[in-house]
């Protein structure tokens, strides 16, 4: 699988660049001539729109903590969020980051089962959010942009969703995980032990309908600020982005970067981006240099998480 994702993320990155016009002289130029004549007003807008999404999911995380009554300072966790940010850059899949987040939490709370609920609770319900934004995005457009990989991606989600939540709602999988592994792998009776902890501290949050709604109601003041960051992010690059239009595009965007085809969602970031931007009618060059800056963004993000992470010393450990 890990061959097969780096076949794709280079033949996804080598697509786009060539869509984008790296390959010749002409293309070159007109892209340097778009980057060069950049609005350093909107660049300065997108860069802190970054910063209070990082917020938001942060303030996310903590009341979702809160709920189950663990003490965690919030100033901690946007660290951890960060630091989260750091090791994306690197590791293979999106969810690295979430698995440092786990092991520094853990640490702090003395609880790496429901450090894990609690990354996975907030996950999840920003998924199931963007999906039924997605849905939203597929259903206004269908008829004018018939886009495939829209409806694939939507389908794909969809799936995960449903698969993901019958796991954890329904006691039966890990019943009979359970059943298999006891008595036969010795190793293994410590992973299920640890997994059977993180079920139930899951299925806590279910119970706690105040948290849930907290956290949904979070996923979509995230997406809607998700949609204002692309929006004041194109801006830079063209002042003819309509807001209406963006409001269709950015959920089927994440839609398509979410798919785990590609190292860390390289190419198919900017492969979503130049699709929906040209099927929107903005055209490549404008969906390349919009991705572009939100790569550049990542990094910058990616960076801060790397000094926060070198500057990081251990706490004492918090009382549930």
């Amino acid at each position: 699988m890990r061959w097969i994702k780096i076949v794709i993320t280079i033949v996804l990155m080598g697509y786009v660049l060539i869509e984008a016009g790296i390959f010749n002289v002409a293309g070159r130029s007109a892209l340097y001539a778009q980057i060069r004549n950049v609005d350093p007003v909107y660049v300065g807008l997108s860069l802190l729109l970054s910063i209070i999404l990082n917020l938001l999911s942060s303030v996310k995380w903590h009341m979702l903590l809160q709920a189950r009554g663990l003490c965690s300072k919030f100033g901690k966790l946007f660290a951890y969020y960060y630091i989260g940010k750091f090791f994306n850059l690197f590791l293979p899949t999106s969810v690295g980051g979430d698995v440092v987040r786990i092991y520094k939490l853990g640490k702090e709370i003395g609880n790496s089962e429901e450090a894990t609920a609690s990354v996975f609770v907030e996950r999840f319900t920003g998924m199931i959010t963007l999906t039924v934004f997605s849905l939203f995005a597929f259903v206004v457009s269908y008829k004018i942009y018939n886009v495939p990989e829209i409806t694939i991606s939507l389908l794909v989600c969809a799936v995960t969703i449903i698969l993901i939540g019958w796991m954890v709602l329904d006691p039966r999988p890990m019943r009979l995980l359970s059943n298999f592994v006891t008595g036969r792998f010795a190793i293994v009776n410590i992973v299920v032990t640890r997994l059977k902890s993180t079920h139930v501290a899951i299925i806590a949050y279910t119970s706690d309908t105040r948290a849930l709604t907290i956290a949904f109601l979070n996923s979509a003041a995230f997406y809607f600020l998700a949609v204002i960051n692309v929006w004041v992010t194109a801006l830079a690059f063209s002042p003819n982005i309509e807001f209406a239009s963006i409001i269709v595009a950015v959920p089927a965007i994440m839609l398509i970067m979410n798919l785990p085809i590609s190292i860390g969602g390289i190419g198919l970031m900017e492969f979503a981006y130049i699709l929906i931007f040209d099927q929107f009618g903005y055209g490549v060059a404008i969906g390349f240099s919009t991705a572009l800056l939100m790569r550049i963004k990542t990094v910058i993000d990616g960076l801060i998480g790397g000094v926060v992470y070198l500057s990081d010393k251990p706490s004492g450990v918090a009382s549930p």
